[in-house]
């Protein structure tokens, strides 16, 4: 996953605002070398009209890093940094369809900056695509550590032959900046506007907006009939019933083809999965088209609070969710003893439980619940099944060792090859009752990110010595 071409001497750049031409293609980076995390990246797609061949549909990966897990060299006057994403698009049988690739040049003026936290870099790669469902894989590799992550999501890509009124996928969006000029050369660009992506669909409390965009097709251009459309959103809970209403938009048609870009307040909305639902209708011709898109609004330990503040408050919903979050640090019978009480039983398990976990007795910060918390939303978020609702991580084979043993002193990622499945090797050097050096091998046997534990060092922990033969890919 670390090795890649490096012969590819230009950055392609290419404008959304313009018809996009067809990416370069390149190799498939080869077998990484060792690093100490993966690099953190979000990945998402969406489908619009391409008017030069209507068999196909112009398509958009977006793409989000953390820019302080880039590394940067001194180039006398500035420093520099660069990153390369690779996409692997295949069909649902995991066939590959395409295969595309991007540098990415990222500059600092002054090295602290490099490093400051939560600041992210966005990127978008195009390609033209049939309609079809299709599973993306996106590889994020540091062009100087060859540090590398991966994200992976599903895209079912939209048809737009028809003469109807239509609508492209929704773009969720941090923030849309109208531009005074097309000329800018940014893959961000689109119909005058710079669109910030968000491909992870996660919404923080601290965001009081959710930004989108889409395009509208086929608007009626009917001489003495209305030239306006209707814009109509509303907010789904994750049981598809309507939460909330926004205030219908009325918009004049531009022409055939309109821009919608929209800032939703969400503020006051309690954290959990949504889906935003966007109506259009054309008063013309009566005629309505649906688009939709599931993000995920998130309060980070706010959503924890309960527990982690005052046991008093703590609810059915939080003492169930209690229950996933001290699974792997409890016995058997600690388990079987909780699930057994009261909710007020429950609420004065769970405190005696914290304040005996306290390193330091009587403090009203407890670091190790704290820790136990963090562990806990980084295994949601970074090894959850669903891109959208990201609620089970905490239950999968990575998710369970990150909480239990805590964060790897080194992950080794292999990307597949023509030979072998992809894996991560995880090692750590002090875990408390073992033996230096033990790891633990994940393996993607599907090939989209549903890494399992097929072998490890660990006492008490699955042993397969001959784990090397599991990753002998055989479809290949």
């Amino acid at each position: 996953m670390k090795h890649f071409l490096l012969s590819m001497a230009f950055i392609l750049i290419v404008s959304a605002t313009a018809v996009a031409q067809q990416p370069e293609k390149v190799q498939q980076p080869q077998q990484a070398q060792q690093v100490q995390q993966p690099l953190r990246v979000w990945a998402d797609g969406a489908s619009y009209a391409y008017f030069q061949d209507r068999t196909k549909s112009y398509v958009e990966v977006y793409v989000a890093l953390q820019r302080k897990d880039i590394q940067f060299e001194d180039m006398q006057g500035f420093y520099e940094g660069k990153a390369y994403l690779y996409l692997e698009v295949m069909d649902e049988s995991g066939k590959m369809v395409d295969s595309l690739g991007k540098w990415v040049p990222i500059d600092v003026k002054y090295l602290e900056d490099a490093y400051k936290e939560d600041v992210r870099i966005f990127e978008a790669i195009p390609c033209t695509l049939p309609p079809a469902k299709y599973k993306m894989r996106l590889t994020a590799i540091d062009g100087i550590s060859k540090r590398a992550g991966v994200s992976t999501f599903e895209l079912t890509v939209k048809s737009f032959v028809s003469d109807n009124l239509d609508i492209s996928d929704l773009e969720m969006a941090y923030d849309i900046v109208p531009m005074e000029t097309d000329t800018i050369l940014s893959a961000l660009m689109k119909a005058g506007r710079k669109v910030i992506p968000n491909p992870s669909r996660y919404i923080s409390n601290e965001d009081s907006l959710l930004y989108f965009y889409c395009e509208v097709y086929n608007l009626a251009q009917r001489e003495g009939a209305s030239d306006e459309f209707e814009i109509k959103a509303t907010l789904l809970d994750s049981y598809g019933y309507e939460l909330r209403e926004y205030p219908v938009v009325r918009n004049k048609k531009p022409g055939t083809t309109a821009v919608i870009t929209e800032a939703l307040p969400v503020k006051g909305l309690p954290g959990g999965s949504y889906e935003l639902n966007v109506r259009v209708e054309d008063i013309a011709t009566g005629r309505k088209v649906v688009s939709t898109k599931k993000f995920m609004l998130i309060y980070a330990f706010d959503q924890l609070t309960p527990t982690m503040t005052s046991p008093d408050s703590l609810t059915d919903g939080d003492a169930k969710l209690m229950e996933q979050v001290i699974r792997y640090i409890t016995s058997k019978e600690e388990k079987d003893t909780y699930s057994q009480l009261n909710l007020d039983g429950k609420k004065a398990w769970l405190k005696a439980f914290w304040d005996r976990k306290n390193p330091n007795a009587g403090s009203k910060v407890n670091t190790y619940k704290n820790e136990i918390f963090r562990r806990f939303l980084y295994a949601n978020y970074y090894y959850s099944g669903s891109a959208a609702k990201r609620s089970d991580g905490w239950s999968s084979d990575r998710g369970r060792v990150y909480i239990q043993y805590g964060p790897p002193d080194q992950v080794d990622q292999h990307p597949s090859t023509m030979a072998q499945k992809p894996y991560e090797r995880w090692t750590y050097y002090r875990l408390p009752g073992q033996s230096g050096g033990n790891y633990f091998v994940f393996v993607d046997e599907t090939g989209y990110g549903n890494y399992q534990l097929r072998h490890s060092t660990v006492k008490g922990e699955i042993s397969n010595p001959e784990y090397e033969k599991l990753l002998e890919d055989t479809d290949k």
